[in-house]
């Protein structure tokens, strides 16, 4: 009887499917353009539509100047253009650094 279960569960090991997990990898930018609270949500909106982001943090470093942290899942890495296109071509947002952590 245990031969028997040792080889179902050996058996069950080998046929389930592999679930891998992709690290969550964290994207930095400065932006210009961000004047008000509902600037900071227009972004996070159009950002969020990206596929894999999960956490958006908009922090205020000077008059003109914002840092956007961007985390995601990372199951799909993210662009520069990426951003730029989730926040539209008639955006008066202007996306000055871009950068990839962990």
């Amino acid at each position: 009887m245990k031969t028997l279960l040792t080889c179902l569960i050996l058996l069950a090991c080998f046929l389930s499917p592999v679930v891998s997990q992709a690290a969550e990898v964290t994207y930095t930018a400065g932006m210009k353009g961000i004047d008000c609270a509902d600037c900071k949500k227009t972004i996070s909106r159009a950002i969020g539509k990206i596929k894999g982001v999960k956490t958006i943090r908009i922090v205020k470093e000077s008059d003109d100047q914002h840092r956007l942290t961007i985390v995601t899942d990372g199951t799909k890495p993210i662009a520069k253009s990426d951003a730029v296109a989730a926040l539209g071509k008639d955006s008066h947002y202007t996306i000055t650094s871009w950068s990839q952590g962990n």
